[in-house]
């Protein structure tokens, strides 16, 4: 594995991913040599091949969108270029950008070590938010999800996604501290749920507040290879899903491990199924975004063979959508069994991804965030996401019949690991790279970023 990917320890990432990668190469190279003859004997037009800037159409099936909105209804899509203005450096393997919606225009900053870290005015405060570095383990795990409660200003819970070093899994909420907003109290820990890991690998660890209030939870399928212990469609257990969950309530006093509730429109409610499932068929999910204005969900999910994805569920959704894994991986048949459950999910039974991409591309899609900021209008709308092994950073939109059109908008060099989003709707990306890791805001080139006002950085303790 090259040193770049090694460098990381973000293994759940790019597993199996060089021989992959080279594999494909060699299949599009000869594929695209036998058309390049046929063309010739045919005396057809050049212009087969996308050029740099790769256009991607997929047809995937028509779904009803709350975001019905005149981009969709555009037939010719143009996308602007992308630029990114350098906010940050000295950060130390970053996982979330994120912000606490409480007025401050601070965002906060995960890194898997299991430091929190404030940024404000472009300077990083110099005593973490939160250090639970002597929770986490190492490796895949360590701190990975960061969600602020939708009532933060008023009662300062946010919650935690972390691995342990006994490979478990724990939601828990933190509340800030009593006398300094900019640190929040170590002690106040209270455990949402735990999930004991049978891998080291595949762990998810999103966590993100939908519109309806709920916190919503995705598990990666926790195996290797394939998803050998089938967890992605059992719907006997939490790993391989997106869970929903109430944290304003506990419907299990009795048990210490689980305190949150039940929302009584979960899909599996009542029926087979763990009560908590949301969606499933998934094999890492590694991050999710609610469209702001629309509370639509895209869901990007790491691929193992040969197929990266991006799905989709809107506003209107009641949930159980089934993403297929691990009988497809993307669109695409991965394992037919038994017999015929490739064809039924490809037809119907399953809900299909509205991006994919190869891995002549990249080897692990990172989910972002549909912009909505008011910095940079030629953005608005676009679903920007990005791939950790080769930078790339695409963008999409929605066209009249429901289909989805996609184009390369930059190639940053960088292994990005998260997108974010501040208050503003302005978004950001990390170039994961150790402890010398960076953040940037992602701009069109066609406007000059705009400063945004921001309060001065407050004394710590």
């Amino acid at each position: 594995m090259p040193s770049t990917l090694r460098r990381a320890g973000f293994g759940f990432l790019v597993d199996g991913v060089q021989k992959e990668i080279r594999f494909t190469i060699r299949l599009r190279y000869n594929f695209r040599v036998a058309i390049g003859v046929l063309i010739l004997l045919m005396g057809l037009m050049p212009g087969l091949f996308p050029a740099q800037r790769e256009t991607a159409n997929l047809h995937t099936p028509a779904f009803t969108s709350s975001a019905n909105k005149s981009l969709q209804a555009n037939p010719n899509i143009i996308f602007p270029e992308l630029d990114l203005r350098h906010i940050t450096s000295g950060l130390t393997k970053p996982t979330v950008v994120t912000n606490a919606g409480d007025g401050s225009n601070r965002l906060f900053i995960a890194e898997q070590t299991g430091h929190i870290r404030i940024l404000v005015n472009g300077t990083i405060v110099p005593t973490p938010f939160l250090d639970i570095s002597d929770l986490v383990g190492g490796g895949e795990a360590g701190l990975l999800g960061v969600a602020f409660h939708p009532d933060y200003a008023s009662n300062g819970f946010f919650y935690v996604d972390y691995v342990n070093g006994k490979a478990e899994t724990v939601v828990a909420r933190y509340n800030v501290s009593a006398g300094d907003p900019n640190v929040a109290d170590p002690a106040s820990s209270y455990t949402i749920l735990t999930q004991q890991q049978p891998g080291t690998g595949h762990n998810g660890g999103q966590l993100g507040f939908g519109p309806d209030g709920y916190l919503y939870i995705a598990f990666g399928d926790g195996g290797c290879c394939g998803d050998p212990n089938g967890n992605g469609q059992n719907l006997e257990t939490w790993l391989g899903k997106l869970l929903r969950v109430d944290v304003n309530r506990d419907d299990f006093p009795g048990d210490p491990n689980r305190n949150y509730g039940l929302p009584s429109d979960n899909p599996f409610i009542g029926g087979s199924g763990l009560d908590e499932i949301w969606a499933y068929g998934l094999r890492n999910s590694w991050r999710f975004s609610f469209d702001r204005l629309t509370g639509d969900l895209f869901l990007a999910d790491v691929g193992e063979t040969n197929w990266e994805e991006i799905n989709f569920q809107p506003a209107i959704s009641a949930g159980g959508e089934n993403y297929g894994w691990s009988v497809l991986e993307g669109r695409h048949c991965l394992h037919d069994m038994p017999r015929g459950t490739c064809n039924a999910f490809l037809n119907g039974k399953s809900t299909l991804p509205i991006l994919e991409y190869n891995h002549s591309f990249g080897c692990s899609v990172i989910g972002g965030y549909r912009y909505r900021g008011e910095s940079h209008p030629e953005l608005q709308g676009i679903y920007l996401y990005g791939d950790y092994c080769s930078g790339r950073i695409w963008g999409a939109l929605p066209r009249d019949d429901g289909t989805w059109q996609s184009e390369e908008l930059l190639a940053t060099g960088f292994n990005i690991t998260t997108f974010g989003q501040d208050e503003a709707g302005e978004l950001y990306v990390v170039d994961y790279n150790g402890d010398q890791s960076a953040l940037y805001e992602i701009v069109s080139r066609r406007t000059a970023p705009r400063p945004r006002p921001s309060p001065a950085p407050r004394p710590t303790r």
